[in-house]
């Protein structure tokens, strides 16, 4: 048996218990396990500009504005990635 197979909800920290709630408890056990000790930064949407763009480029019947109110961005920044 593995060990983390036995990791519950309650034994999770707040930031864990985020993860869980998002993701489940299986996933959370497989960070553990696999990437236990290391240190992760989720970016909003807006750092993936790549995404953005593409996204932009599949959906040309949009305007700015559809476009950042499905993305949940300002029409500034949408304006500012595709130009």
């Amino acid at each position: 048996m593995n060990i983390y197979d036995e990791i519950e909800y309650e034994d999770l920290t707040p930031d864990l218990k985020l993860i869980a709630d998002s993701c489940g408890i299986v996933t959370v056990r497989q960070l553990l396990k696999n990437l236990g000790g290391l240190t992760f930064y989720i970016p909003k949407i807006t750092k993936l500009k790549n995404f953005v763009r593409r996204k932009w480029d599949e959906g040309k019947t949009k305007n700015f504005k559809e476009f950042a109110r499905v993305l949940m961005v300002s029409e500034t920044y949408l304006r500012k990635q595709v130009k």
